[in-house]
């Protein structure tokens, strides 16, 4: 009976992981260690969607703001470039985000709850922060 119960218990821990992968995937972290990833994760959660020139306006003033600087042009610039060229690939290729470089428009992905929950408390704790 112990066997049965122990089997079971193993076979309900393999179905966990089978829906939650990204738990055991260190790029998963290494993508969310990234403030502006969090952020970006955070917005296109929020609205659904959004295009690379936007999440660059949203993202150079939310750093900005922490200056007390205005955004300029070149913020904007070179936030849209790291988009682009590294932030989008990473979580497009995680699942996370659905970005079409022709049209410039990102979309979030059907986000686990767990990892918008983890997301939302990130945010939160670092607006509490400032």
């Amino acid at each position: 009976m112990a066997d049965d119960q122990e089997g079971q218990s193993k076979s309900g821990e393999t179905a966990d992981a089978d829906e939650t992968p990204w738990l055991a995937d260190d790029q998963f972290y290494r993508a969310l260690a990234s403030t502006r990833r969090r952020r970006l994760l955070s917005f296109v959660i929020e609205h659904s969607d959004s295009t690379v020139d936007e999440l660059a306006t949203v993202l150079a003033g939310w750093e900005t703001t922490e200056t007390g600087a205005m955004a300029t042009v070149e913020d904007h610039d070179r936030v849209a470039l790291e988009l682009v060229h590294s932030h989008l690939p990473l979580l497009e290729d995680l699942g996370l985000v659905e970005y079409d470089a022709d049209t410039g428009v990102v979309r979030a992905e059907d986000v686990d709850a767990a990892v918008e929950d983890l997301i939302t408390r990130s945010i939160e704790a670092e607006t509490s922060q400032s």
